[in-house]
């Protein structure tokens, strides 16, 4: 079967199925406490006051499973951004490029955009098809959504009160390409642990090649990427979140610093970190996302 066939029969598959709404429990996970911060060359790590219950926001995380031999992905892109851009500040979409159709090919599509983190996350789901979607995680990291119902699932958890509200501070220290980053959390309910905490690294204003059913011709020469996956700090699941990681109750506090050496290959200004904080189903508590071209 081809390639794009092989896409179309999981595509109908999973426009035509009830999704899974089980919850899946992280077996046996490592939540080792550490931090690689730089602190004998940067110093102390920064201080946060607790932040107000009132003051934080819920935000959310779509992770948009794509791939450059996906013609139907391009579609999925303009949902993400759309949600982004309706929900300024609240929404962050990740591209995750995963699957037989992000494989390369000997001649347009030659760049492999697949990273370890991505291929983590796309074993966790229950169903693998281009293109589909988590939201928060919710109902568990296999659960997964059609583009269509994304927006649905979005203002679902738009309107969660968070359990956990996240600040977070960063410097850029260019003599040394590290770049140091701080995020703090406050604890408005008691969570199950393990809580871990990951920071995902993504790079937008990418042009390569793209298959596109909506345009012709399809293979789209000068396609831009946005928010796809290039890397992480601590892998995709990330490390213990300070002293909440085996769980928090009420009035909690938590904080993960780092100092991680910047890859010259991605660019700067064009990159955001996500830095992610789950709970013991994976479910995505909350995010805050570090730009640090800013």
């Amino acid at each position: 079967m081809s390639k794009v066939s092989a896409y179309t029969l999981k595509f109908c598959l999973l426009t035509g199925i009830t999704m899974l709404n089980a919850c899946d429990v992280i077996d046996e996970p490592v939540i080792p406490v550490t931090t690689n911060y730089l602190e004998s060359l940067y110093g102390a790590a920064p201080e946060f006051d607790a932040l107000p219950a009132g003051s934080a926001q819920q935000r959310v995380l779509v992770e948009d499973f794509t791939a450059h031999q996906c013609g139907n992905c391009p579609a999925a892109a303009i949902i993400a951004e759309e949600l982004a851009a309706m929900h300024s500040g609240l929404v962050s979409v990740m591209a995750v490029h995963a699957g037989d159709l992000a494989n390369t090919d000997d001649n347009h599509f030659d760049t492999d955009w697949t990273t370890a983190e991505g291929d983590v996350f796309w074993d966790q789901l229950d169903f693998q098809a281009n293109p589909l979607g988590r939201v928060n995680r919710v109902n568990g990291t296999g659960a997964f959504w059609a583009p269509t119902q994304w927006g649905e699932k979005v203002a679902e958890q738009l309107a969660q009160s968070p359990s956990i509200g996240l600040q977070a501070q960063y410097s850029w220290e260019p003599s040394n390409g590290h770049l140091n980053m701080h995020v703090h959390g406050t604890f408005y309910s008691a969570v199950d642990g393990p809580i871990q905490i990951a920071w995902l690294i993504l790079e937008s204003d990418i042009i390569d090649y793209q298959l596109d059913y909506a345009t012709d011709p399809a293979v789209v020469p000068d396609y831009e990427f946005n928010h796809a996956l290039r890397g992480s700090v601590h892998g995709a699941l990330g490390l213990g979140f300070g002293i909440a990681s085996a769980g928090a109750e009420d009035g909690d506090e938590a904080m993960q610093s780092v100092t991680l050496k910047w890859d010259s290959s991605w660019i700067l200004d064009n990159s955001t970190i996500i830095a992610v904080v789950t709970d013991g189903d994976g479910y995505i508590l909350n995010s805050v996302e570090i730009h640090p071209g800013d």
